[in-house]
This record gives structure tokens, sequence and C-alpha cells, in this order.
């Protein structure tokens, strides 16, 4: 091989290393370009998700206020037809609104209101809405008194008794909807659209007229099947290849999916590696230039040499360019710079020694360690906070810190990180971690801020301790703090609690409640005859019996020695009165059996009391229902006594 050749050869594979760079910068600019695009997904698609989200809660508080009316909760069908339409007047998004039950409608306020017979549109939703008594919003159907497509917002009217046999529905074309997906409000190129929980489209930015009201892509359909709401590739109704995010709105009923062209992500990547092909067949030539001029260059120097080692001094030429001093010199140079890269070979040899033991005393510490820049992104965190958050250190360098907390700590992480950085420390901050698992980790931060020498924050320095076994003692201490020991139910201080609750809700929402109080009868001559301990195992079955009895939303608590209350919430003084008489007989037939034998036939006696908005606190109504017990034991116990009813409706 030539000299020519072979400097050519060193060129161009001199130019490798570069033209890996170059390809490196791209991929790297290609994966920041892919991640800040996707970021951008997730903003606009949470924004949007967030636009259509209270657009249809709205509709559901306009809903709500007339399914809480009167005329709603007496079914007074053209009161509520005339409320309905003012409604419609002042609600530019509310196409109609009709009053249906699970099989037609009653009326719809676009049309007469002796009209009726309309085909009812997702009846099975209406059905599910007043099963579940939770408002539902429905896929597109076409109106009943036009071809349009609309969809509809379903709430249940929930009658005082707890049973909810008619719905409200607010009509809402599906044109209505395209304003929030409009094409014009995303970046060029962008898709969006609404789906609902079976992937039939519901509004869509692009050619709405053509899609609406059918399937959405196999893309969207998978990612509402598997609960996805990362990014991933897909493909729209078109066939063009993007990057979807699906996001759910309104509980699972609707989705809102959005869509980037991969051709836009990819266009940058492929204008610069033109420019590096381009690049590359400038240096090819370049190489062949300076290979040809640095071959005649070298072997001019080469002669002197060979000139040098074959002449003496005295017959060397008078002018020459290299002197064979200068190259004994290089190479003695050469030899020390040998000898010293040994002995900074050993010295770093142990310095990676000892800084891999630092580094393992940082990963597997018992606590959790992080460093967080002036954002609040991750730049460091050692392995026992990975292995809590159940990730990798690729999947969390560079995210937010509050991408990994619960929602209420985010809050918190946000208001604290700002004062942080101002301050420069922070300590025992009460966080939650969301586990690998998606449980949340209750931990201690404490923190101290990094800075440059003229003072700015450069990074955190935080140090992250597991709180769980402490929250485990405080909700023991607080569930002791509102237990009775030996009955196990709710003690007095929880019953004066709930109580509270219970009345703030009362007048808030204009429904009632009734007080039980309940008293074992000859109690003593039980603790006489059997003991304390068969009094005890008295009053523990007579709890037992009491939960079994009840409804979950009643509170049963022991107040005190034999004495029992009861708060049966939404309950008039005569349902309040069944209740009473109920757990009476189930007491009375039920006998306590002790480990010894001998069993115990017990019996109490009740009072029962209407809350009345005039009491001033519950203690006027369980002296109501205090007189009542009394009355009770003084006719002869074993039976249920209820206080005179109010002279008016406690509620109106």
């Amino acid at each position: 091989m030539s000299l020519r050749t072979w400097l050519l050869g060193l060129s161009l594979l001199a130019t490798l290393p570069l033209l890996a760079f170059a390809l490196s910068v791209v991929w790297d600019y290609k994966n920041f370009q892919q991640q800040t695009l996707i970021e951008q997904l997730e903003r606009r698609s949470d924004d949007m998700a967030h636009a259509v989200s209270e657009e249809l809660e709205n509709t559901v508080g306009t809903l709500t206020s007339l399914a809480v009316s009167d005329a709603a909760l007496a079914l007074d069908i053209p009161t509520l037809y005339h409320h309905a339409q003012r409604v419609v007047g002042h609600q530019s998004g509310i196409r109609a609104i009709t009053l249906v039950d699970a099989e037609r409608i009653l009326f719809l306020t676009s049309v007469p209101l002796e009209r009726t017979g309309l085909p009812l549109g997702a009846p099975e939703l209406v059905a599910e809405a007043l099963r579940t008594q939770s408002p539902n919003a429905s896929g597109p159907f076409i109106s009943p008194i036009s071809p349009l497509q609309v969809v509809a917002v379903t709430v249940p009217i929930v009658r005082s008794n707890g049973t909810a046999t008619h719905a409200l529905r607010g009509i809402i074309a599906a044109n209505a909807l395209n304003q929030f997906v409009a094409a014009d409000q995303l970046p060029a190129g962008w898709i969006a659209g609404i789906a609902d929980r079976n992937g039939i489209l519901v509004a869509r930015s692009h050619d709405a007229d053509r899609y609406v009201g059918k399937p959405s892509s196999a893309s969207f359909r998978e990612a509402i099947l598997s609960g996805q709401s990362q990014a991933t590739a897909g493909a729209t109704l078109e066939g063009t290849l993007t990057i979807n995010r699906v996001r759910p709105i309104f509980g699972l009923d609707w989705y809102l999916g959005m869509a980037v062209p991969q051709s836009i992500l990819n266009a940058s990547v492929h204008d610069m590696l033109k420019h590096i092909a381009g690049l590359a067949t400038l240096w090819m030539a370049l190489s062949v230039l300076a290979a040809v001029v640095f071959s005649a260059y070298l072997v001019r120097q080469m002669q002197s040499v060979a000139d040098a080692m074959a002449h003496d001094e005295a017959t060397l030429p008078e002018r020459r360019n290299i002197h064979i001093q200068e190259l004994v010199e290089v190479f003695q140079r050469f030899r020390s710079a040998r000898q010293r890269e040994v002995a900074v070979r050993g010295d770093l040899h142990l310095a990676e020694a000892a800084r891999a033991e630092v580094q393992d005393l940082y990963d597997h510490a018992p606590c959790g360690y992080h460093s967080l820049d002036p954002e609040g992104r991750v730049v460091r965190m050692n392995q026992t906070e990975l292995s809590w958050l159940g990730r990798s250190l690729d999947e969390v360098l560079g995210r937010h810190f509050q991408d990994f907390l619960t929602p209420a700590s985010q809050a918190v992480f946000r208001q604290r990180y700002s004062e942080f950085m101002c301050d420069g420390y922070i300590k025992d901050l009460e966080l939650e971690l969301i586990r690998g698992s998606g449980t949340p980790m209750p931990i201690l931060i404490s923190a101290s801020a990094l800075r440059d020498e003229q003072g700015r924050f450069l990074a955190s320095r935080t140090t992250v301790f597991d709180h769980t076994e402490q929250k485990m003692v405080e909700a023991q201490l607080e569930q002791l703090a509102h237990t009775d020991m030996l009955t196990a139910l709710p003690n007095r201080r929880a019953f004066y609690e709930r109580a509270q609750t219970e009345i703030a809700r009362s007048r808030r929402m204009e429904q009632g409640f009734s007080v039980l109080m309940l008293d074992v009868d000859h109690f003593k001559k039980i603790n006489d005859h059997f003991g304390h301990a068969g009094g005890d195992a008295v009053l523990r079955q007579l709890g037992r019996q009491l939960v079994s009895a009840l409804r979950e939303v009643d509170l049963p608590a022991r107040l005190g020695g034999e004495e029992f209350a009861v708060i049966v919430p939404g309950t008039p003084l005569s349902g309040a009165h069944k209740v009473a008489e109920r757990i009476r007989e189930m007491l009375q037939a039920t006998p306590v059996l002790l480990d010894d034998g001998p069993q115990i036939a017990f019996t109490v006696s009740m009072g029962v009391a209407q809350w009345q908005r005039s009491d001033a606190d519950i203690d006027a109504t369980l002296h109501r229902a205090d007189e009542a017990l009394y009355q009770a034991k003084s006719g002869g116990r074993n039976r249920v006594c209820v206080s005179p009813a109010p002279t008016t409706n406690p509620t109106p």
C-alpha cells in the first residue's frame, strides 16, 4: 500500500468517529424532539380533556339542579317541563332536555308537552343511570325529532325514599362538540377526536361529518379497552401513522384521543441526514487532496531522517529539517510519559474502587436520596427510592418529581419547592409517593440547596424516609380514639362528630334524620347473676347485632355502660320506628351463649326521636329520644316508644 493510499485511508478512518458522533447527535435530537412532541401532546390532550370535562360537568350541574327541585322530586311533569324550557333558553350548550323513565320519553322541551311516543335513544344508559343513581354520558344517536346526531347526558332523579325511577337528559348536538376538537385549535397536521366507551366517535377535528357516529380507529379502541393513557404508536382512520394519546373523560363514559403524524416527527431528522451526507462527500474530497499533499511532505521528512541515520555528523547536509537528537528526546519523553501513565492508572483504579464503594452505599442506603434541578426534575436518585417507585433510573431522570406523587402531594410539592429554593432548606415535609404497585406510600422529605458562587440555586440534596409505619401507628391511635374497645362500635366521641356532620348535611340538603336510643333491660341483674364477663358478652353481642341489622350509612355507637345510640340518616320517624322494632325483636330472639354453657336471654328498651331544624345541637334530639326511652322502661320494658313528631316538617 502506497503512503498516499495509507494517508487517505487514515483520513477516512478518522471521519468514522465524527460520522458516528453526528449520527448519535441526530438520534439524540430525534429522541429529544419526540419527547418534546409527546410532552406537547400530553399537555394539549390534558387541556382539551379538561375543557370537555368542564362542559359536561356544567351540563350535569344544570340537570342536577333540576333533578333536586320540588317539581322533579314530586314528578310534577308540567312544572318540570316549563322549568326545563327556561334552562334550555339560558344554556346555549344544551339543545333540549327530556324527562325519561326506563322505557319512554315523558317530555321533550323541543316539542309540545302533549306529544309522546318519541323513541328513547341509548336506553341502556338510562337504565344504568337509574340503577347506579349516577350521571353518565351517551354516544351519538339520531335525535327523535330531527335527522341530527346528538348525545345525551343523563342525571337520575333520586327520590326521598332513595329510589330512582326517572331521569333528566340533556341533549347536546354532536356538531356542537366539534368546537372543542376543532382543527384550527391544533397544530398543523394534528388530529383529535372524542369517542364513547364503545369506541364510537362523538366528535372529530377533521371530516367530522364523515366519521362521527362510526367506530374510531383500531388503535383508539385498543387504548380504550386497555386503559392505556401513555402515548403509543397507532394510525388514523385515513391510514396515517401517528403517535396517539387517549384520556378518559367524565369517568369512563367518553375518551379523548389526540394524534400527531409520524411524518411531522421525522421531517427535521431527514433534513439533518441530507446535510450530513453532503458534508461527508465534501470531507472525502478534502481527504484525497490532503493525502496527496501530506504524503509528499512526509516523504521529504523521512528522507531527512534516513540521511541522518546513513551519514556521519560531518557529512550531513548543511540544512536539514529533522535532527536525530530530537527523535531521541521524543523517545525518552514518550518512555517517561508511559511510566507516569502506569502510576496514574494505579491511582485511578484505587479512586474508581473508592467511588464504587461510595456509590454502593448511596444506592443501597436504608433511606432514599435524590437531587432535583431548579425546575423540579430528577437529576439523580438512589436504588432504594427507585425500588419504592418500581422504576429504573432511565425512567425517572429528567422527569418532574411531582409526577411520582399523589395528586394531593403534587399541590403541596409545587408550593413548597419554590419556597425551598429561596430558603435553601426544608425538614420533615410529609408527602405521598406512588409505588410501582400504584398504592400510595407516605414519606418524610428533608433537603438542602446546592448553590454556585453567585448564590444561584443549582440542585437539591434530598433525603427521603419511609413514613409508612409511623402513619400506621397514627391511624391506629386515631381509630382507638373513636372506637369502643369492648364492642368495637364507634364511641361517644365518634357519635357526636358524625351527628354534627349529619346536622350540617340535613340543613344543606333539606333532608332529616332520626336517632334511636336503647338500653339493656335489667342489666345490673345480668351482671349480678352471670358476672361482668356475662354482661360484657351481652354488650358485645348487642354491638354485633346492631351492625348486622343496620345499613352501612347508619351509625350505631356505645355512649357508655349499657347505653347505645343509632343515627339513621334520611329516615323519618315512622321508618325509624320500624327499624327499632326490628332490632328489638332480633335481640329478644338471640340469647347469648357463654363459653361455660348457660345462655343469657336479654331484651332492650328503645326510644326514637327525629331531628328538628329548631334543635341547637344533637343533645336536643338525644334528650327527646332519652325521654321516649324512659317511657319504654316505665311502660314495662322490652318495647319501643317514639317521641312525638314535630308539629311542622323539620325540612322544607
